[in-house]
C-alpha cells in the first residue's frame, strides 16, 4: 500500500516538473490557453503543555503541516479549472478539484470539490496567508460540524453592482473527499441529505468589508427502525467583517455564528443552540531595507486573536475561550516565520488551562 502511494506521489511530482519545463520553453499546452503552477511548503513545530513528556510520549516536535501542489488552467475566455493536492506525511490527498464557467459577464457556475461560502477566515484566506499560524477555534468547530471548508457540489455566484457579491452553494455536505452516490445505502453518515449554503458580501469602503453566510446541512444515519434513525439538520447564520488599513499595515477580521442542532440528530428532547465568536488582528511593518545578514528579512509583524465557543446553550460551563498571539517575520512577499502562544481556557469547574507554543515556517511557491 505504501509502495503504491509512493509511486503515485512520484508520478505527481513528475507531472508538475514536466509541465513546468514545457512552460519555461514556451511550448504550447494542449487544450488550454494558459497554465499556471504554484505550491506551498509549511513546516510546523508544536509544544503542548497538556502532554507530559515521559518515556512513552513526547510533548513537542516537528511536522509538515502542508505540502501543496496546484495547477490552474484557463481553457477559454469563459472556462477555467484548478486542481490542488496535499502530499504531507507521504499520503496524497485531493484538496481542490473544480471547474468554472463564466456567466452573464461577472457571474460564474462552479462545480467540483472546493470551499463552500461560509466564514470569512475559512474560505477567503488561503492557508498561506492566515493572520495566525492556524485558523481559529470557530473555524475548527464549523468544519467539524460539516458547515464549512471543502465539500463536493455546485455553486453559482457573481457580483451585484460594483460593491457587492453573492454565492449560492448546493453540495453533499459530507465533507472533503466524501462522495454520495445514487443508490448507495443510507445507513452510514452520508447519503442522507444535502447542504445548502449562501453568502452575501458588501464592500462598504476600501477599508471595510462585511458579509453574512447562512448554511443548513442534513446529517445523521437513516435507519429503517425509527428509534435508531437520527437524521436531522444543523443550521447556522454567520455575519463577519474585515477591516483593512493598508497604509498602517493593519488587518482586523471577526465575526459571530449563531446556530442550532435539531433534536432528531442528537437524540434529545429539544433542539439545541450554539454560539461562536472570533476577533483576530495583525499589524505588519515593512523595513526600510532588507537585511542581507538575516536572510533578506524585510518585514515584521504581530498578530493576536480571541475566540469563544459555546457548543450547547442548554449546558452550563461547557464553554471555552481561546487566546492566541505572537510575532511574525517576513522574507519577501512569499516567505515568513510565525511564532504563536496559544491558551485554551475551558469554563468547566476544575478544568486547567492548556498552553501551547506553535511555530511555523511558510514558503508560498
Amino acid at each position: 500500500m505504501r509502495l503504491s502511494g509512493t509511486k503515485w506521489l512520484l508520478s505527481l511530482v513528475l507531472f508538475f516538473f514536466i509541465n513546468h519545463t514545457l512552460l519555461a520553453d514556451d511550448i504550447e499546452i494542449k487544450n488550454a490557453k494558459k497554465w499556471s503552477f504554484s505550491g506551498r511548503v509549511q513546516m510546523q513545530h508544536l509544544y503542548d503543555s497538556n502532554t507530559d513528556a515521559d518515556a512513552g510520549r513526547t510533548n513537542q516536535g516537528f511536522r509538515m503541516r502542508r505540502v501543496r501542489l496546484q495547477t490552474s488552467v484557463k481553457m477559454t475566455d469563459f472556462v477555467s479549472g484548478k486542481i490542488q493536492f496535499d502530499i504531507r506525511d507521504n499520503a496524497p490527498v485531493l484538496k481542490d478539484a473544480e471547474g468554472e464557467i463564466k456567466l452573464f459577464g461577472e457571474g460564474y457556475f462552479r462545480f467540483g470539490q472546493f470551499k463552500v461560502p461560509v466564514w470569512r477566515e475559512e474560505f477567503k484566506r488561503s492557508s498561506g496567508k492566515l493572520l495566525l499560524v492556524e485558523r481559529s477555534a470557530v473555524a475548527g468547530f464549523l468544519d467539524g460540524m460539516l458547515l464549512s471548508a471543502r465539500h463536493v457540489g455546485v455553486e453559482i455566484g457573481g457580483e451585484l453592482g460594483e460593491k457587492a457579491g453573492f454565492a449560492i452553494n448546493y453540495s453533499n455536505g459530507a465533507g472533503e473527499g466524501i462522495r454520495e452516490t445514487a443508490g448507495s445505502t443510507k445507513s452510514d453518515d452520508i447519503n442522507n441529505g444535502k447542504m445548502f449554503a449562501g453568502r452575501l458580501d458588501v464592500e462598504l469602503s476600501e477599508a471595510i468589508e462585511i458579509g453574512i453566510s447562512a448554511v443548513s446541512n442534513t446529517l445523521g444515519n437513516e435507519i429503517a427502525v425509527d428509534s435508531l434513525d437520527n437524521t436531522g439538520t444543523v443550521t447556522a447564520i454567520a455575519p463577519d467583517f474585515g477591516f483593512y488599513l493598508k497604509d498602517a499595515g493593519l488587518d482586523i477580521e471577526g465575526g459571530a455564528v449563531f446556530g442550532s442542532v435539531s433534536k432528531d440528530f442528537i437524540g434529545s428532547a429539544d433542539n439545541t443552540s450554539f454560539m461562536l465568536l472570533d476577533l483576530t488582528g495583525r499589524w505588519m511593518k515593512k523595513l526600510a531595507t532588507a537585511n542581507e545578514n538575516f536572510g533578506g528579512i524585510d518585514g515584521i509583524g504581530f498578530a493576536a486573536g480571541f475566540s469563544f465557543i459555546d457548543p450547547n446553550g442548554d449546558v452550563e460551563k461547557d464553554e471555552a475561550s481561546y487566546v492566541r498571539f505572537g510575532p511574525e517575520f517576513y522574507f519577501g512577499k512569499n516567505t515568513r516565520i510565525q511564532l504563536n502562544g496559544e491558551i485554551e481556557m475551558p469554563a468547566a469547574d476544575g478544568a486547567d488551562s492548556i498552553f501551547k507554543i506553535r511555530s511555523q515556517f511558510t514558503v508560498n511557491l
